[in-house]
């Protein structure tokens, strides 16, 4: 069986500030430019690292984590500019040079978040011979961006499974490649980019030549040949697709699903469309229940997140009297997903709800919503819409680790095992906490200043988070409603927590602004408004 690894290459600059011009994040490119340069400091190439370098070419664009910045002051220096030759070499006519300027503006971060960079490989003869050497050749790295930004970096070999916990953890942000898509374009290394390099640099030291003209010599300056990179896109869109459920009746009419039982929908539709593709496809059924249902391949690991479809029932909102039944279903394949979103839109396009038919019910079955219809109701969910939101609820409760889980309390025996309000304060502390590593798990570019949670349902056409549990794997001390107001502006959809793939956790956006701790007279970093309950 072939194993896949990874090789992820740490950088952390030595000041919290990065020159490079251009792209954030900095390039996979000038990682590699980074690692010749460190390469190349004793004099020529070693045969051995060498031979490294072009295998790292070879491989596929890597993933790329990297802290959150904000740009700083612009700074503008101006210095002399050398040029006497302008001016016929008249010392006399010198001021007439201006001055050339240098514009500066840093993005700034946190120092102690490192950069990442992580390259998938299938483990081979080659990967054992020089996977090793791209990690001491990444200990010689010295700067990292322009000449001012010093750096120090380290490498390290990593199963899938291990590198997704990594990723799991990392306190910044994730940015995939997107290879055939429009997205930002990041320059990253391809066979043949060593060599160029190499050329760039024998070149420079005959960037100047003198040519003799009319008894004359004059110093021509030729510039040398730029180094060649692949630009991939990272960070594509999402193909996103919104079916219908209809009834199998004369007139199609609408069929409405209860709210309170989205992981059981998610599950049939997702059972329904693996058995379809697993049919067409039969030698890529391994690949087809990876994508949909995030199962292990090979026993080295899940597949991440950010390659997973992801099927959204949207319960009916925008209005006091909405009852919130599910009509609508969106089903997202992210662009770096190794299943086409063409097969996604057939697997689930005309797809029939199994054993929901009898005599009295004609069944369900979902099908393509037109472009009529198919924005309405993910504008209430923030798609769409032109501008993102800071204030987001959620419709279905999130489901939060066991560790956020209140005490269970014997129905028969409230009053001798009411909680007091001590340990109430404690069960919203580790609520709180446990949204803000959710947050971070579903990729959300924004901190969170204000969160609250508790267990009924923040608008009274809405429900408690009880009914939601039955027939899952969650407890339902597990889940709880959220509200969270974040530091900038997000887009739709959004949904977090554990059961994100089970429809649980999506939330709304609200207009206008949560309330602040001060004005709810709270001291503490979580607002909890959950009840005393079973």
């Amino acid at each position: 069986m072939v194993m896949k690894r990874s090789l992820m290459i740490s950088v952390r600059l030595y000041e919290a500030r990065y020159h490079g011009a251009g792209e954030w994040p900095p390039a996979p490119a000038r990682l590699f430019q980074a690692l010749v340069a460190g390469a190349g400091l004793g004099g020529p190439l070693q045969d051995a690292d060498r031979r490294a370098l072009e295998w790292i070419e070879k491989l596929d664009p890597p993933l790329i984590a990297a802290p959150r910045k904000h740009d700083g002051h612009t700074v503008t220096l101006y210095v002399p500019n050398n040029d006497l030759d302008s001016v016929g070499g008249d010392l006399s006519r010198i001021a007439k040079i201006r001055c050339s300027q240098k514009v500066f503006k840093p993005r700034l971060f946190d120092g102690a978040i490192s950069f990442r960079y992580a390259w998938s490989f299938e483990e081979d003869e080659d990967s054992a011979r020089y996977a090793p050497v791209i990690c001491s050749l990444a200990e010689r790295l010295y700067q990292f961006g322009r000449g001012v930004d010093f750096a120090c970096a380290w490498a390290e070999l990593l199963e899938v499974a291990n590198l997704e916990q990594e990723l799991l953890t990392y306190p910044g942000i994730i940015h995939h490649p997107s290879l055939g898509v429009r997205g930002l374009a990041l320059k990253c290394p391809m066979p043949g980019s060593l060599k160029s390099l190499e050329d760039r640099y024998r070149e420079s030291a005959r960037r100047f030549r003198a040519e003799q003209r009319g008894g004359i010599t004059r110093q021509i300056f030729t510039r040398s040949p730029p180094p060649r990179f692949a630009p991939i896109a990272y960070d594509g869109p999402t193909w996103r697709y919104v079916f219908e459920l209809r009834e199998h009746s004369g007139d199609g009419s609408f069929a409405v699903w209860p709210m309170s039982e989205t992981a059981r929908l998610v599950e049939l539709l997702r059972d329904g469309a693996v058995a379809r593709l697993c049919s067409a496809l039969p030698s890529q059924r391994a690949m087809i229940e990876r994508v949909l249902v995030g199962g292990k391949i090979d026993g080295s690991g899940d597949i991440p997140a950010s390659e997973r479809v992801r099927i959204l029932p949207l319960p009916s909102i925008g209005h006091h009297h909405a009852d919130r039944g599910i009509r609508r279903v969106t089903v997202e394949a992210p662009s770096g997903s190794p299943l086409s979103s063409n097969d996604v839109q057939w697997a689930f396009s005309g797809l029939e709800l199994a054993g929901q038919a009898t005599e009295d019910a004609p069944g369900i079955m979902i099908t393509l919503a037109g472009d009529e219809s198919d924005g309405g109701m993910l504008a209430h969910y923030g798609v769409g819409n032109g501008g993102g939101y800071r204030r987001w609820r959620t419709v279905t409760p999130a489901a939060l680790p066991d560790f956020a889980a209140r005490r269970r309390i014997d129905p028969e025996q409230k009053l001798a095992q009411a909680k007091g309000g001590q340990e109430r304060a404690s069960e919203c502390a580790l609520a709180g906490d446990s949204v803000v590593q959710a947050i971070r798990h579903a990729g959300v570019p924004a901190r969170a200043d204000a969160i609250r949670v508790q267990r009924e349902p923040f608008e009274s056409n809405g429900q408690r988070v009880e009914v939601f549990a039955e027939g899952t794997r969650f407890s339902k001390h597990r889940l709880w409603h959220v509200e969270i107001e974040f530091s900038d502006e997000i887009l739709g959809p959004l949904i977090i927590g554990d059961g994100r793939f089970l429809g649980l956790g999506l939330m709304a956006p609200v207009p206008g602004r949560a309330a602040t701790q001060a004005e709810l007279g709270l001291d503490a970093s979580t607002i909890c408004a959950a009840e005393e309950m079973p």
